[in-house]
């Protein structure tokens, strides 16, 4: 039963694969095929190991779960599982995954199956006296090895998502590795600085359904609606309550809450009866099978544009449209999902990504933690923090400036009006893109032109940074008027 993954076996996959697709393809279809082999051999052992229970220890039979497909799809939905102990991680460091790294794991786990495989043939061999402890000790190997499955395909998924995003995105991600690279070499320079580079201030800006109450008191709640067709109610009540526990934050004298309103809507009304819930369901109509494959931008989009959305069908945990959580079939901690709520809110992630070509073996994909504190730097360890409301405050009131700027300059035609608005933005954040942008449109408006020049030559900059072309140009045919 034994199935040995060789090096001889891993160069004939690589051999046969078809040279026209990308190098990380090619890659991808080789792992897969390891690991369906791991499932094919988990799958072995649970139906050996089934009959033989139902012999000789029947009372431990329940306890052996059988091993899940490897499939993602609508309404399939993961083990809302406890966090991990935080534990200590030490210093910032990179980690790494790719194609090798998920063939080394399956590699590692197929020699545990094959002393599972051992421990399950010797078990009957055991006199009647000890049997059931020998029994007993294989379910226990046996869940580990489940858990270890898990753990695999999450990884494969996982390795999926980036590759195809890498791949269809070098430009973006030949800029995010510079600026790894760049705080990776910044700490190795000063290695006393065991939190990593200091926070920046972030430009970002909550989406219009996100509500920020004013204090009661000295307690501030942001309230967020949500959209579910999930139908199993107790993974969105699970989802509530991480939400919920993990963004409540007492600072001192001031209290910092968030609540959801969850709102459901079944299958049937959200495919039958359009955005429109109050409609009667269309005859006829059917929503998406469980386990159907769906496009998830059209999927989100049949959802009401007054809130966000939890939903199902992604091949791995992700944001989708800016608005949606939707769940892939791995299993999902507290901390995770409250990670990527974050996100709704409009926080990007505060962990640095960035890759290396590895040929044939497609990309490696690098992560940079500087922060093990935050929650948006690292979804295993962090914790919501007073200064994340403080800075959705501050983001929120921002954007009522930009509004206002933006209305004076090109509504209301008082770019005066709108300069001091934009000054304000930057008085609080001095590396805000619009803002630095637009103040140099509304000086120039204002009859202010050497003001101006000095707001388009640090607009400069900042384009070129993070490779905008279109206000390259712009900034550059500007400076040009005035033979710079």
């Amino acid at each position: 039963m034994a199935i040995l993954l060789t090096g001889a076996a891993i160069v004939s996959t690589r051999a046969q694969a078809p040279a026209t697709e990308p190098a990380y393809v090619v890659r991808g279809h080789q792992v897969e095929i390891h690991q369906h082999a791991l499932k094919e051999k988990l799958d072995t052992i649970h139906t050996e190991a089934a009959a033989q229970l139902k012999r000789d220890a029947p009372d431990l039979l329940p306890a052996l779960e059988p091993p899940p497909p490897i499939a993602y799809g609508y309404q399939i939905i993961p083990r809302i599982i406890a966090d991990s102990p935080a534990g200590s991680f030490g210093k910032p460091h990179v980690v790494s995954f790719s194609w090798p790294w998920s063939e080394t794991l399956i590699a590692r786990e197929m020699t545990e199956l094959d002393r599972l495989d051992a421990d399950l043939a010797a078990a009957a061999q055991q006199p009647a006296e000890s049997r059931h402890a020998a029994y007993a000790a294989v379910v226990a190997s046996y869940k580990k090895a489940m858990d270890n499955r898990r753990r695999i395909d999450a990884d494969i998924d996982y390795n999926w998502h980036w590759q195809r995003q890498i791949a269809n995105g070098r430009p973006l991600f030949d800029r995010l590795t510079a600026h790894l690279n760049d705080e990776v070499e910044k700490l190795k320079q000063t290695p006393s600085s065991a939190s990593g580079p200091e926070a920046t201030v972030m430009e970002f800006g909550p989406p219009a359904f996100v509500r920020i109450e004013a204090p009661a008191g000295r307690v501030h709640i942001v309230t967020v609606p949500f959209y579910t067709d999930i139908v199993d109610r107790s993974v969105v009540e699970a989802f509530r309550r991480a939400i919920e526990n993990y963004w409540h934050v007492i600072d001192g004298e001031d209290e910092y809450r968030v609540r959801l309103t969850i709102t459901p809507i079944s299958p049937d009304r959200l495919y039958c009866a359009g955005a429109d819930v109050a409609k009667s369901v269309t005859a006829g109509c059917a929503p998406p099978a469980k386990g159907e494959h769906i496009n998830l931008a059209a999927h989100v989009a049949r959802f009401p544009a007054d809130g966000a959305v939890f939903t199902t069908g992604a091949a791995s945990l992700q944001l989708t449209a800016e608005r949606a959580i939707v769940l892939g079939p791995h299993d999902v901690a507290p901390r995770t999902l409250a990670h990527e709520f974050g996100h709704v809110l409009g926080f990007p992630d505060a962990y640095l990504r960035g890759y290396k070509d590895a040929g044939a073996d497609g990309f490696q994909v690098l992560e940079f933690v500087p922060n093990y504190d935050d929650i948006m730097a690292s979804p295993g360890a962090g914790s919501v923090l007073a200064r994340h409301f403080k800075e959705l405050i501050a983001a929120r009131e921002i954007q009522t400036l930009m509004e206002t700027g933006l209305d004076d300059l090109y509504k209301r035609e008082d770019p005066s009006g709108a300069a001091a608005c934009f000054r304000q933005v930057l008085a609080r954040n001095p590396e805000h893109y619009g803002a630095t942008l637009q103040l140099a449109k509304a000086l120039d408006r204002a009859g202010k032109p050497d003001e101006a020049l000095a707001v388009w030559r640090k607009m400069l900059g900042m384009a070129e940074a993070i490779g905008d072309a279109e206000t390259v140009g712009t900034v550059r045919a500007r400076l040009v008027d005035v033979h710079e």
